[in-house]
């Protein structure tokens, strides 16, 4: 295992136990009514909650399948449909511990079946990019800095949320960078410094990616 490997799987670790910590220990309490404030954000009712909010929790649906486009070609054991999958609903808590312990010397799918081939293309990775860019313009323009940290501060859903967003933002920062280095390919100048932006930077690069 390579010295970046180790790095990778001690930072996914360490990101693993500071959302576990966070959500035990720091997080705000719940709603009162958490379903109802599932439904306002599924619905981007952003009379009931600010839009900066809405943001974060549709991007919390982008980055699972960002996931999806990077850890479905891996052919070592565990398999990870199901840590990526649960990732839909669960982030972090179920992505990380997959993350420390997937097996990087397995091979790639060079042939992969329908599914993964789609999410994993280049037109995939633009249309991911471009919602991502859609979310935060929409959070930017209509969100209230004010209102957010009110409700950061009085639902723990929301707080979780954006410290899961977080973790995911870091995490697929590194595997980007994983499989660029698993498929060697290179990349240089505007391109190289742009895929290293966090958040968006791993889907530009998904849109860039050249097939195995």
């Amino acid at each position: 295992m390579t010295r970046d490997e180790w790095i990778d799987r001690l930072l996914f670790a360490t990101l693993w136990l500071a959302l576990l910590g966070y959500a035990l220990f720091f997080a705000p309490s719940g709603p009162t009514d958490l379903f109802a404030q599932l439904i306002d954000l599924s619905l981007a009712r952003t009379a009931a909650v600010d839009p900066i909010a809405i943001a974060v929790f549709n991007l919390l649906g982008v980055l699972p399948t960002a996931f999806l486009a990077l850890l479905l070609f891996e052919t070592g054991k565990p398999s990870p449909w199901t840590f990526t999958l649960g990732s839909y609903v669960l982030g972090g808590f179920i992505l990380l511990p997959y993350l420390v312990l997937r097996d990087t010397r397995a091979p790639l799918d060079s042939d992969p079946g329908p599914f993964v081939r789609a999410i994993g293309s280049r037109v995939a990775g633009l249309i991911l990019l471009l919602i991502a860019l859609g979310l935060i313009g929409f959070a930017i323009i209509a969100g209230d800095l004010g209102a957010f940290a009110a409700q950061f501060q009085h639902s723990g859903f929301i707080a979780l949320m954006c410290f899961d967003l977080l973790v995911l933002s870091l995490s697929l920062h590194r595997c980007a960078a994983s499989d660029r280095r698993r498929r060697a390919l290179s990349m240089s100048g505007w391109r190289a410094q742009a895929v290293r932006i966090p958040l968006l930077g791993p889907l530009l690069y998904l849109a860039l990616r050249t097939p195995i």
